[in-house]
């Protein structure tokens, strides 16, 4: 006997099926509302996208579609590309995958352990990058690819129409009321809703996207701004919400903290949507989905921040520097110790922006790059940057993400008819991605 078929069955049959936890998160604000949430990460893959490319690679397998000739190619955030990787591996098939350049390290080195190809995208693009590319490079060589098309496929829903959603009925006893998931390619949303109401027309089905464009839900999509998958069906949801990209982290890390549950940042928004519903209704057994782990998400900054410390002295330059440049955005960079997150001075440089200096600022990169050279070979960088905005709150603004860079932190000071006021600081999730508070301690 083949021991490698007879092994990749048995890793192949471990697909679906996967537990539901009681959530106890807003028990106490709403005692008589039942939250539960499928564990996905039990799928071998360690996502729920393992379904969704199970089903497709079979599909393609009764249709003639795939051989072992061609290669398995498509777009994927990772978690999908993580369930090609792996499949493709149990039943030897080549892989190859586009993703955007930012997803999590993580997530890049568990599809390269499998043995398939990356093709990197253009990070500033997201996923719509990502389908733009796979799409030319199939174009280019068509039979040599066997292109399953996450977001078009109608095998993606099919897999949580026939599996998913019947697990959910048979684990809640058939009493769930309302079932709340994330929209990614909206395959899960889909087939579970979809099922779920052809069950009983009652239960109320929510989707949750992302609140806007720069979000950093990785795995999710921002509908109104995006490429809006083949496979989505508005008219199984009753309602679409969004979630912002903080509130989701904060609940992320409030449940593993509180329950043992450790989730990624789609579940943090997921639970968002769920508290949300609790909010609006008296009792009820809500179901939603947690799509993986969060140890896919651990060098991102969702799970152990750390606090950027900063000398009496530098905040107070800040301050004043802002101040000063009043009713005109200033601008500097943070200096310190990386190892331990502290900002012992600041560099004022110019704000070189021309059109609105009252509202943005441009950082001169020729001040920049000197400043930088100074610190070459010691212990001390930069650490970051800071800003101020004149009569609005220390919070980014959109301007302010676009420009952000992944690993830098960001301080903003509000300057108040040129009183200094609060100084906050931020991380940015992703290059011109959002940006989320982090804890400012003053030494």
């Amino acid at each position: 006997m083949d021991m490698r078929l007879t092994e990749s069955a048995g890793i192949v049959s471990r697909v679906g099926n996967t537990p539901l936890f009681r959530v106890r998160l807003f028990e106490y604000e709403h005692p008589d509302v039942e939250v539960y949430a499928k564990a996905e990460w039990f799928n071998p893959g360690g996502s729920v996208k393992d379904r969704a490319a199970l089903s497709m690679i079979e599909d393609g397998e009764r249709t003639g579609a795939l051989t072992h000739q061609k290669t398995i190619i498509d777009s994927t955030s990772g978690n999908t590309g993580v369930a090609y990787a792996l499949l493709g591996a149990a039943k030897g098939y080549r892989v190859k995958l586009v993703m955007p350049k930012n997803v999590s390290a993580e997530r890049k080195a568990l599809v390269l352990a499998y043995g398939a190809e990356i093709v990197f995208s253009d990070p500033g693009e997201g996923s719509d990058g990502a389908i733009r590319m796979v799409r030319d490079i199939v174009a280019a060589d068509p039979d040599r690819y066997f292109y399953p098309d996450q977001y078009s496929n109608p095998a993606n829903p099919r897999a949580h129409y026939e599996g998913t959603a019947g697990e959910i009925l048979e684990q809640t006893s058939g009493r769930i009321t309302h079932f709340v998931a994330g929209l990614g390619t909206t395959g899960t949303f889909v087939g579970t809703a979809t099922r779920l109401k052809e069950h009983d027309s009652s239960i109320k089905t929510v989707a949750v996207q992302p609140a806007d464009a720069f979000h950093g839900l990785e795995g999710l999509k921002h509908l109104p701004t995006a490429i809006v998958p083949r496979i989505w069906k508005p008219a199984v949801a009753d309602e679409v919400w969004g979630a912002p990209t903080e509130a989701a982290y904060d609940l992320a890390r409030a449940i593993a903290a509180s329950e043992g549950l450790l989730v990624g940042h789609s579940s943090g928004a997921a639970l968002w949507g769920v508290g949300k519903l609790a909010q609006s209704i008296r009792k009820g057994v809500v179901v939603t989905v947690f799509p993986d782990s969060g140890d896919r998400y651990l060098s991102t900054g969702l799970y152990g921040q750390k606090k950027l410390r900063m000398t009496r002295s530098a905040l107070e330059a800040i301050q004043r520097h802002g101040a000063e440049g009043y009713p005109y955005e200033i601008c500097g960079l943070l200096i310190g110790r990386p190892r331990d997150s502290l900002v012992t001075e600041v560099r004022p440089v110019r704000n070189v922006e021309r059109e609105q200096p009252q509202v943005r600022y441009l950082v001169d990169d020729r001040e920049d790059m000197k400043i930088r050279k100074e610190y070459y070979g010691t212990e001390i960088d930069v650490l970051g940057y800071y800003h101020s905005h004149p009569d609005h709150p220390a919070y980014p603004s959109v301007f302010d993400t676009q420009r952000s860079w992944q690993g830098y932190v960001y301080v903003i000071a509000s300057v108040q008819g040129g009183t200094p006021r609060d100084v906050n600081a931020f991380v940015a999730l992703k290059d011109h991605g959002p940006m989320v508070r982090e804890q400012l301690e003053i030494d």
